[in-house]
């Protein structure tokens, strides 16, 4: 008679440990996505969460005093005020770099620099770039560009490169530049490229441009003050304000007359 084998239990094949192995799975990812998250930092939405968190725990609900400090209220607007305050600083120190420069090569007026609502403007007097009626360097007026665009290759900061004149059209035996925009537009460009080739100031940074007689800083009554409004003017452009509409050109406060009206200007001291 067979002895009958006795019957061996059925393996458990269900592999019931898959569905631990994915929960592990899935909660790594939420894990890391969660880091990620955290690596990347809104500024107005990081103020808006500390203003609420400032609002639940520092109300002085604990105590019978107020409390000051992060309890501020936080919105947009404040966001903007921080970012504009970074932007002011960032754009004095500019400012106070390029003065000293200007200071340092000892040509008085004929270097300025001035802050405006949209920047810092370096302001370079034509006589001391350009030879008279043309846009054709001065001996040394590269050199002065490249010590005084130091501070421009530090920073990413857009360039407005606007060329001026005074009141008296190129002389008529210069038959090169029919007017005073012909000749602006000529010096702004030579500037332009001294900045790229010389100073290698990219060039998708810079922007030309070209006011002719029609910026004056000062009154066109005298041959110094014609002098004074030839020039080309550099303007590093910051953040604008809110209140500063797109577009709206710059203006350098305007000097007082430093001489009485002179008769007979002539046109070759352009």
């Amino acid at each position: 008679m067979a002895i009958k084998a006795k019957a061996r239990p059925e393996k458990d094949r269900s592999e019931r440990w898959l569905l631990t192995y994915a929960d592990l799975i899935t909660l790594l990812m939420v894990f890391f996505v969660i880091l990620y998250s955290f690596s990347i930092i809104d500024v107005r939405k990081f103020f808006a969460l500390k203003g609420s968190l400032t609002a639940a725990f520092n109300e002085g609900a604990l105590a019978a005093t107020s409390t000051t400090g992060l309890n501020t209220e936080i919105s947009g607007s404040s966001v903007q005020e921080q970012i504009s305050a970074a932007s002011e600083s960032s754009k004095a120190s500019l400012a106070t770099q390029l003065q000293k420069l200007a200071e340092a090569t000892g040509l008085g007026e004929e270097v300025r620099v001035t802050q405006v609502s949209q920047g810092v403007v370096l302001s370079l007097s034509a006589n001391i770039l350009f030879q008279s009626g043309t846009a054709d360097m001065k001996p040394g007026a590269t050199q002065l560009l490249q010590m005084l665009a130091q501070p421009l290759g530090d920073i990413n900061n857009p360039l407005e490169l606007i060329a001026n004149s005074d009141d008296v059209p190129p002389a008529g035996s210069n038959s090169k530049y029919k007017d005073n925009w012909d000749l602006g537009l000529a010096r702004s460009h030579t500037v332009l490229r001294t900045l790229v080739d010389q100073d290698k100031i990219a060039e998708n940074r810079i922007s030309l441009g070209n006011k002719s007689s029609f910026n004056p800083i000062v009154p066109n009554n005298s041959p110094e003050n014609r002098a004074k409004n030839r020039r080309v003017d550099v303007l590093i452009v910051f953040p604008r304000p809110e209140d500063q509409p797109i577009g709206t050109p710059f203006q350098i406060p305007v000097q007082p007359a430093a001489a009485p009206p002179a008769v007979g200007a002539s046109a070759a001291s352009k």
